[in-house]
């Protein structure tokens, strides 16, 4: 958690200093400065405040029975997400448990807001932790009693309003499995109906060591090795801990020397997002329109933002959520048999078993052999067997199969723009029939 600077405001501070403590003041309770047409609503308050009439502890008081105040915070938000809320910016932490939550939801709701916050700043813990002239803050890890807290508060420190929505306060989100990430809080489609979600889904402690071996198989398609754990080891810690879920932990993985040694450095753009939707989305790529849309990001933005895309998608957070770990998808979520089939075929396919060149769906399609590793056309001028004598058909020259062969080599060594700047017309004119 960042580390936050003590301010103090007391009699003695000067003008200055106050007008540096109201802006951090705004900064901790609202999570902005105000707008100029909210100043005048609370404009007796500031200068209250600058003249030294009111201490910190009085002028949050007033501020958070403020319409600029209640206008961000508790008229279109849930009970719950008020009082997370309001935790977050006066005591400077997380809820801590469900009698915590009990307690002040009932003082809520049977006596009001002024109430709740009268609760609030009159408690030993603000006392004893700000005083009536320290500006409230994010406490440090050694305030907390358990790991849980502290990187709940944490977490919530750093969620801009609205950022998982105004109804579901993290507590429950985080138990409940919800995917709260786009200020909606969904139930992920497949853990509704599908076992298999279930079961790759971590939620506890105790399922998070067992839940490491399992991502590493669907996403390494091995366990690491000794040496390669020392650069993910920070990886694993925050994982264990509970400060990463599944799918941040993923997104960490994906972009580390480890994974992208193993499945992208040495291997063509198109293998390498065949790899990344069997190891992230569980299928293989569906058609040439999801290829082309995936390549533009690739090649014009970067292994970030094409990760970035897969992970925000409304297919990957309807299938996996923020906890469930990806696996290979049942036979009715695919939209024909072809594309069940190919991914059934991309996931009993270890690493580098038919090259790091050409993806399925473009070798099956043209009638290539991968089985050794490398993806070679068919010898068409050895003798049919089966010849078709309605069809005259011309014979493929072996010159164009070792200029196919050399296509396919350029492609796999070199970045798709520099290759296309460097070819000829004929060979680009192989690659457009080949793509047809």
């Amino acid at each position: 958690m960042d580390t936050h600077p003590v301010v103090t405001v007391d009699r003695n501070s000067t003008e200055a200093e106050r007008q540096t403590a109201l802006q951090q003041i705004y900064t901790q309770v609202l999570e902005r400065q105000p707008y100029e047409s909210e100043r005048k609503v609370i404009a007796k308050l500031e200068k209250d405040f600058l003249k030294g009439k009111l201490g910190v502890r009085h002028f949050i008081g007033e501020l958070v029975l403020s319409s600029v105040y209640l206008n961000s915070f508790y008229h279109d938000c849930s009970n719950l997400k008020f009082v997370e809320w309001s935790f977050k910016h006066i005591l400077g932490r997380a809820l801590r448990d469900n009698e915590e939550i009990a307690k002040y939801m009932n003082l809520l709701m049977m006596e009001g807001v002024a109430a709740f916050f009268h609760e609030l700043l009159g408690s030993e813990e603000y006392r004893k932790a700000f005083g009536s002239f320290t500006i409230p803050y994010a406490r440090d890890v050694k305030f907390y009693d358990s790991p849980r807290n502290y990187l709940q508060t944490n977490l919530l420190t750093h969620e801009h309003v609205g950022q998982r929505g105004k109804i579901v306060p993290m507590i429950y989100w985080q138990r409940l499995g919800l995917d709260c990430e786009t200020g909606t809080c969904v139930m992920p489609e497949e853990m509704q109906h599908n076992p298999d979600a279930v079961n790759h889904s971590v939620h506890s402690a105790a399922d998070r060591q067992q839940a490491l071996a399992q991502i590493y198989t669907q996403l390494l398609e091995r366990q690491p090795y000794a040496s390669e754990r020392h650069e993910i080891a920070h990886l694993e810690e925050d994982f264990l801990s509970g400060k990463l879920d599944v799918r941040h932990f993923l997104g960490e993985l994906v972009m580390s020397n480890l994974y992208l040694d193993s499945f992208y450095r040495d291997s063509s753009n198109l293998k390498f997002m065949e790899f990344s939707f069997k190891h992230l989305l569980g299928r293989t790529l569906h058609n040439k329109e999801e290829i082309s849309t995936y390549t533009d990001v690739l090649t014009k933005q970067g292994v970030s933002v094409f990760f970035h895309k897969i992970f925000d998608s409304e297919e990957y957070r309807q299938a996996f959520g923020c906890h469930t770990i990806p696996y290979a998808r049942d036979v009715k979520f695919h939209d024909s048999p072809r594309n069940y089939l190919q991914s059934d075929l991309v996931q009993h396919e270890h690493a580098g078993q038919r090259g790091k060149a050409v993806p399925s769906l473009y070798w099956q399609e043209l009638g290539m052999n991968c089985e050794t590793g490398t993806c070679v056309m068919p010898d068409v001028n050895a003798k049919q067997h089966f010849p078709d004598p309605t069809r005259t058909q011309e014979p493929v020259s072996r010159s164009l199969n070792e200029e196919i062969e050399e296509l396919l080599q350029m492609l796999q060594n070199s970045d798709a723009r520099q290759v296309l700047q460097s070819m000829n017309e004929k060979q680009r004119s192989l690659l457009r029939n080949l793509a047809k």
